[in-house]
């Protein structure tokens, strides 16, 4: 575990995951962020990283029905910040190639449903090389 827990921005649109989520990761000591969408995403990220308070980390769902899901908002956020430590998110993980997703410029890959052990174990995963 990383010794100081930072931010982390949670996008989903399911408000009942976004909720959850962010109760497990201030169980870990994290301060969460959530937002329902890619774009909302994308901005909160923008804003927090021009006045120097950037996020740790971004935990994004792949698919937003009618809306940005992750791959378009983490193209969005490399323009922003080419570091920023994305995790995707989707039931439909299995599905896909892992390859595809990390050329993508993800960090790390989280299979919902997932549980606290799954969501500490990938953010110590990301985080920990980084020093953050």
């Amino acid at each position: 575990m990383i010794d100081t827990p930072g931010k982390i921005l949670v996008m989903d649109d399911e408000d009942n995951i976004r909720t959850i989520t962010c109760i497990l990761l201030e169980k870990m000591g994290y301060s969460p962020m959530a937002t329902p969408d890619g774009e909302t995403a994308v901005e909160e990220y923008r804003r927090a990283f021009l006045v120097g308070n950037p996020y740790d980390a971004v935990i994004m769902d792949i698919t937003v029905p009618d809306g940005m899901g992750a791959t378009e908002a983490i193209k969005k956020m490399k323009a922003i910040d080419p570091g920023v430590c994305a995790i995707v998110t989707s039931g439909l993980v299995s599905e896909m190639s892992y390859d595809d997703l990390y050329g993508q410029g993800f960090s790390g890959i989280l299979k919902k449903p997932y549980r606290s052990a799954n969501l500490r174990e990938v953010l110590d995963s990301v985080l920990e090389p980084n020093n953050k």
